[in-house]
């Protein structure tokens, strides 16, 4: 796509279905909900069953059919998805083998924020070390921990977990890279304080510290968890860090910049800049508005074999990267409509409805069981085929 003369003009509707192609909402889909986490680098999760949607949309099953919900669960329980806070303090789903060196690269602000949060909640070192250590008897093995599990664990230790204590101090112990959130199934956890048969096993515990038959989600010795799953945490030096990440945002959110990325990441332009000159010869570049854009070269082509289906109705969950992965989203939603996704910019996305990679209304569900149905809320009336499209797409959604 690129010409001798520079990057390829594109307008404002090509930007938009450019990125649905490259962030694998139309078009070929992703082989399994971990490589569509792995496409993306990181999937905002903040919302987890808004997350697990994000990624089943995108991805394949085992049977080669759209991904479900319980697909995607199945990813944080083998440990090739882990759900963490890589980056600006927000939850992310993220390649378990990746966790570690995203961490190290973009959570040092997080982590001084944290220390110095604890310190003003009067939270001081010995205290950090003894709550530390009761978290490790905790996730001793592979056990699964919730939060309030471990909260209830270090109150009854003598910690202080009010007004925030608790949080603050698991978040730090998350972007020290010692424990993330994962999935997993089964019974044969311990009550508090114990162990698990040898340290190995599975260690799934519900939120009353018993045995459980169901899906728990909880914390995990992040780096245990990999290895009892097969899973060797890789360990790029820094500059090849950057590098990659920038490469991976580029190609699946697409055509970006790297300021895109620097707002993405909160790294500095000093390490991006060096890292795009190492990159930008595998992309493709194109221009719009008078700036350059990178994306993957085989975007345009995804886009092609998608055809029609590239304007068909879609259904997004809150907090998508579609809409989130960017500064600046008019390139999907109009700004007068910007408040009716963020009403009063809480900063709660709501779900929305795309057609022809625009935002036309958002949406949310309602009744239950059989009687459960879509309700929409449009920024204008719909049109025949628009209300078709809803229905049609609502059927079709991960479940």
């Amino acid at each position: 796509m690129r010409e001798a003369s520079g990057p390829t003009p594109i307008t404002r509707r090509d930007l938009a279905r450019f990125r649905l192609a490259s962030q694998r909402l139309v078009g070929e889909r992703c082989t399994s909900p971990a490589e569509a986490v792995r496409w993306m680098a990181c999937v905002q999760g903040q919302d987890l069953p808004g997350a697990l949607e994000s990624v089943a949309l995108r991805s394949l099953g085992p049977a080669g059919t759209p991904a479900t919900i319980t697909d995607v669960r199945a990813a944080l329980a083998d440990g090739s998805v882990v759900r963490s806070w890589p980056m600006r303090g927000t939850l992310h789903l993220v390649p378990g083998e990746d966790l570690g060196w995203m961490v190290r690269l973009a959570a040092g602000r997080s982590r001084s924020a944290q220390v110095a949060r604890l310190a003003a909640l009067g939270v001081d070192d010995d205290e950090i070390d003894r709550a530390h250590r009761v978290l490790m008897e905790e996730v001793a093995g592979t056990r699964v921990r919730s939060r309030k599990q471990l909260q209830e664990r270090w109150r009854a230790e003598g910690l202080d977990v009010s007004g925030g204590r608790g949080y603050h101090l698991l978040y730090l112990f998350v972007v020290d890279g010692l424990v993330s959130q994962v999935d997993c199934t089964g019974s044969g956890g311990t009550g508090s304080g114990g162990t698990d048969s040898g340290g190995t096993g599975s260690g799934c515990t519900d939120s009353g510290g018993t045995g459980s038959g169901g899906v728990v989600h909880g914390f995990a010795h992040h780096e245990r968890w990999l290895a009892a799953h097969g899973i060797t945490p890789r360990t790029p030096t820094r500059d090849q860090a950057v590098a990659e990440w920038l490469e991976r945002f580029l190609r699946s959110h697409g055509p970006a910049r790297a300021e895109d990325f620097r707002r993405w990441t909160t790294l500095p332009l000093r390490d991006i800049r060096p890292a795009l000159e190492a990159v930008s010869e595998r992309l493709e570049a194109v221009s719009f508005d008078g700036a350059t854009y990178w994306m993957d070269p085989g975007a345009a082509d995804r886009l092609a074999t998608a055809g029609r289906s590239a304007d068909a109705v879609l259904l997004l969950p809150g907090f998508d990267e579609y809409l989130l992965g960017y500064g600046d989203r008019s390139h999907a939603v109009a700004p007068d409509h910007a408040q009716l996704i963020v009403p009063g910019n809480n900063g709660v996305f709501r779900r929305t409805v795309v057609h022809r990679a625009h935002v036309i209304a958002t949406w949310k569900t309602v009744g239950s069981g059989a009687r459960r149905r879509i309700e929409a809320a449009p920024f204008a009336p719909l049109t025949k085929a628009q209300s078709t499209g809803i229905d049609r797409a609502y059927r079709r959604h991960p479940t």
